[in-house]
């Protein structure tokens, strides 16, 4: 992973050891015990190296931590330009899909926390633009267009895979299914009568995580919406 435009330091005394390395293992202890306690004391020594030798490569824990999100997505954009911009959103956005599956626990940083942006990944950024471009949108649409997608996309995806709670999640999960299970159907009759199919598979109404239920027709329709959407919106209006 490149390092250009930072000054050149003392290079570490820990032989074999990149940046990417560092990434990995980040990620790797991510996967392993989430967010809350995840530490850079903690990815040296799973590295078996000193913490300085992790501070040479970055600055700090939220740095690691965008960096971290760059890498769990850098297969995302697809490796080569389509001149069917609706294929190739569908394929971004499945590919997003599975990057963030691949690795759950990455979910609540990049819906909520803008230090995920630190790992810019500009070949993502620059296929999409590309893509909307080529589907008609201007330059004075393009950023509505591009948010559109970031947005939607980010925010289906890490509410498919939010975590439960970290305090008791067994109890929390079954206290929400009875929640669920004796909801007012006489206040509620629409709810009631769709309930069996919303039960654990529909948002808000879940009691388990994405990872161990996913939502993939739900997501199917989403990409369906999205570049419809986005088609209808290139139409003329009727006057």
């Amino acid at each position: 992973m490149a390092t250009r435009g930072r000054k050149r330091r003392t290079p570490p005394p820990e032989k074999g050891l990149t940046e990417e390395r560092v990434v990995a293992a980040a990620l790797d202890l991510i996967d392993q015990t989430g967010l809350s306690n995840f530490s850079l004391r903690d990815v040296a020594r799973s590295l078996n190296v000193y913490p300085t030798a992790v501070y040479w490569y970055v600055k700090g824990r939220d740095e690691l931590l965008g960096r971290v999100v760059a890498y769990a997505t850098r297969d995302v954009a697809p490796p080569a330009a389509s001149n069917d911009w609706k294929a190739l959103l569908r394929e971004m956005c499945h590919r997003y899909r599975r990057a963030i599956q691949a690795h759950p626990n990455i979910a609540p940083l990049i819906g909520s926390q803008l230090r995920a942006n630190g790992g810019i990944r500009a070949d993502l950024i620059d296929r999409l633009l590309s893509a909307l471009v080529s589907a008609g949108f201007s330059d004075e649409q393009l950023l509505d267009a591009y948010n559109v997608v970031i947005g939607a996309l980010v925010g289906f995806v890490s509410q498919e895979l939010a975590a439960l709670p970290a305090e008791s999640p067994a109890q929390w999960a079954e206290a929400h299914r009875k929640r669920i299970a004796t909801l007012n159907v006489i206040e509620h009759p629409t709810l009631a009568r769709n309930l069996p199919q919303f039960a654990n598979r529909a948002f808000i109404m879940r009691w388990s995580k994405g990872s161990e239920v996913p939502m993939d027709s739900s997501f199917e329709m989403f990409v369906d919406v999205l570049v419809l959407g986005l088609e209808q919106k290139l139409k003329p209006r009727r006057r």
